[in-house]
């Protein structure tokens, strides 16, 4: 039985569905030689049993090779249950870092660019009766132009990079549809109204079509609506469809999602032909806003600090895929009992699970992109493309409250350097992302440039690894008497030139970072090691400290939930230990300023 054997998404559940996670058989393509010899057609050669969806790097895959190998293939055959017989079969890949190319039975499926964002082939086409072959070949180069976040670009780990991921590492599966199915939705709260409006969109079309949308709380449903279905048009031509549509439904006296109260009402769609099924979808949604007004932020339209935790999601047993479920929501549910209300995902967006427990148990979310590193045309296809794909697969998560499209100008830190003065595309990728964001989601705070040079931003995010809790209060008096001139941090501006504070919430978005020597010299952290874990306690409760008794400042992030590989400062070891009782911590993060 696979390791992962649940289904893979659980904010978008069909129940005809068969898992292709467990044993499948790989290789390295060191030559670059497997397309040419036609191993999309054949055994692979030299082929070992790999466990997925874990990367070959990792304890659990059954490799577990730290070697670099920029080509690996996958291999595995397949049956389908004969009730399928007919039916569109969809592949669904939930993550693979990063050039992707699937075959079924030796023909082309379709590929992928990306190492995070999940994607989909219709493969019915290409499947026969029996025994089914599917091949993947994944290409991942240490390419500065391609998003990596924290994984390291050279062999040895170093400071705060670890080890690399490649290939197949969330999971693969299969579903059985209709001719015509629910594509995807965007469901967006109004609390002011006390609506949710739904958008849909199909794949496929056929006449005589109707959607029904169930909306149901406890058990007992509150809202009901359904619509036929038009084949629509563009205003010009009556050339080109369009299948998508809107439905508005009246939630009344609608429960709203918070982080201490995580109210979820069920949503069920069925696409219908008459009274045939065509397809039925089971996803839930959160009655709940965001905004940011007078320099605070707002959840349901009242302020709300943000108590933040720093999570980069690595694990000792798969590296980037979490080693079950449970693990995951042990990680939400200890963040919770640390006195968090919130978690930034560092540079990695994250199993598909881990947004599902934050949605269930009530834990606000910033959503990260893993960062490339230096700037050239390239990085902008990427990183755009990418980066609308994985905004939209999140959108309908209630507790997802933030986007975070660049990390302390990483792939553009060429920004405040002389000889890049006079590029402009630098400042033009920093603006556009921020407002390409909002043309996908106007309904989340956007964080332009987490750390510092700022340009369009919706908070003031700023990162800050100062050990000494007067030389922090210091520094933060500096800032405010000239925000856009003082530096506060590794020698950085807060805002660039030409982006004037115009009166965003102000937040510290990573700090603290302490090591303790109880962990060893070895360890990496920020600053000098704390000598006993008492003492990391004490100096983050007088950092922390600081921070609370700025009126100015409305949330914080500490650096970091656990250990990651070389770096030990985090609440928990990198097993998921905490170092000391949890209650601890939550007396210092886990009480609101009084204000």
């Amino acid at each position: 039985m696979a390791l992962r054997s649940e289904y893979p998404r659980p904010h978008f559940v069909r129940n005809q569905w068969q898992t292709l996670n467990g044993p499948w058989f790989f290789a390295f393509d060191d030559r670059d030689e497997g397309i040419v010899q036609e191993w999309f057609r054949n055994p692979l050669p030299n082929g070992v049993q790999i466990e997925v969806p874990f990367c070959y790097q990792s304890p659990y895959s059954g490799v577990n090779i730290q070697e670099v190998h920029e080509i690996v293939w996958y291999q595995r055959e397949f049956t389908l249950p004969p009730e399928w017989e007919g039916k569109g079969i969809l592949l669904h890949f939930g993550a693979v870092d990063y050039h992707a190319i699937v075959w079924i039975n030796g023909h082309l499926a379709g590929e992928n660019k990306g190492g995070y964002a999940s994607f989909t082939l219709d493969i019915a086409p290409f499947l026969c009766s029996g025994a089914n072959t599917i091949t993947v070949r994944v290409v991942d180069r240490p390419l500065t132009s391609q998003p990596r976040g924290k994984q390291k670009a050279r062999y040895e780990n170093f400071g705060c990079w670890y080890t690399p991921v490649t290939g197949i590492w969330q999971s693969v599966w299969l579903e059985a549809v209709g001719g015509t199915y629910l594509d995807h939705v965007r469901m967006v709260p109004d609390i002011d109204k006390g609506t949710l409006c739904i958008d849909y969109w199909l794949s496929g079309f056929e006449p005589g079509l109707t959607l029904k949308c169930d909306v149901s709380l406890d058990g007992q449903q509150v809202a009901s609506l359904t619509t036929d279905i038009e084949e629509k048009h563009t205003f010009f031509s009556d050339i080109i469809p369009r299948r998508d549509g809107v439905l508005t439904l009246e939630i009344p006296d609608a429960q709203l999602w918070w982080p201490e109260s995580p109210v979820l009402y069920d949503v069920k769609f069925t696409l219908l032909k008459g009274s045939q099924v065509l397809d039925e979808v089971q996803t839930y949604a959160g009655m709940r806003k965001v905004h940011a007004e007078n320099g605070k932020i707002y959840l349901n339209n009242e302020p709300y600090y943000l108590r933040m935790i720093l999570d980069q999601g690595f694990w000792p047993e798969g590296v980037y895929t979490p080693p079950s479920i449970d693990a995951i929501r042990y990680d939400v549910e200890m963040t919770k009992a640390f006195g968090f209300n919130g978690a930034r995902k560092h540079q990695k967006f994250e199993d598909p699970y881990y947004y599902y427990f934050c949605d269930k148990l009530g834990l606000l979310a910033w959503c990260e992109m893993p960062a490339p590193y230096i700037y050239d045309e390239e990085l902008c296809q990427n990183i755009t493309s990418e980066w609308q794909q994985l905004v939209i697969q999140h959108y309908n998560h209630p507790s997802v409250m933030a986007w975070v499209p660049v990390n302390e100008s990483w792939g553009v830190d060429q920004l405040t350097r002389k000889e890049f003065s006079g590029d402009p595309r630098l400042v033009h990728y920093l603006i556009t992302l921020y407002h390409l964001t909002k043309c996908l989601d106007p309904t989340r705070l956007v964080v332009g440039n987490d750390g510092w040079h700022q340009a369009v931003t919706d908070i003031i995010a700023i990162h800050d690894y100062t050990q000494d809790a007067d030389d922090l209060r210091r520094k933060y008096a500096a800032f405010k008497e000239d925000r856009h001139t003082s530096v506060f941090t590794h020698g950085n501006q807060i805002l660039l030139d030409g982006f004037p504070y115009q009166g965003q919430p102000i937040m510290i978005t990573e700090y603290g970072g302490v090591k303790a020597e109880e962990q060893g010299a070895e360890g990496w952290g920020y600053g000098e090691s704390a000598k006993s874990y008492e003492e990391m306690l004490e100096r983050m409760a007088a950092l922390t400290q600081v921070i609370l008794d700025e009126d100015e400042i409305c949330g914080f992030c500490y650096t970091q939930l656990t250990d990651v590989e070389q770096e030990v400062n985090g609440l928990m070891t990198y097993d998921r230990k905490p170092k000391v009782d949890p209650d601890r911590f939550k007396a210092i993060f886990g009480v609101d300023p009084e204000r």
